[in-house]
């Protein structure tokens, strides 16, 4: 169960799309100037938290707004001393 979502019902089921997300293994950088939306997801880590964006979100348009959401997930303020890495996705649909 997801809270986020409804439950699926039996007639929408010829509709759906199954799309699988397996993601490289993250890579640490020091900063976000090596990032792109559209290709890199974010991890963000401090102290035992953690927040995880997947790439070309569709309402993520910007690396500060990524990142943002990344520590917001995480717990994580601004001003702790975190830790970013990246990552790339390959997409599988059915």
């Amino acid at each position: 169960e997801d809270p986020r979502f409804p439950p699926i019902e039996k007639k929408e089921l010829d509709q759906l799309t199954i799309s699988v997300d397996v993601l490289t293994t993250p890579e640490k950088i020091d900063d976000t100037s090596s990032l792109d939306v559209k290709n890199y997801g974010l991890i963000v880590r401090h102290k035992g938290r953690q927040g995880l964006l997947l790439p070309d979100l569709e309402n993520i348009k910007s690396i500060d707004q990524q990142l943002k959401v990344c520590l917001k997930k995480g717990g994580i303020k601004e001003s702790d001393p975190y830790e970013l890495f990246r990552f790339e996705v390959k997409r599988f649909h059915h």
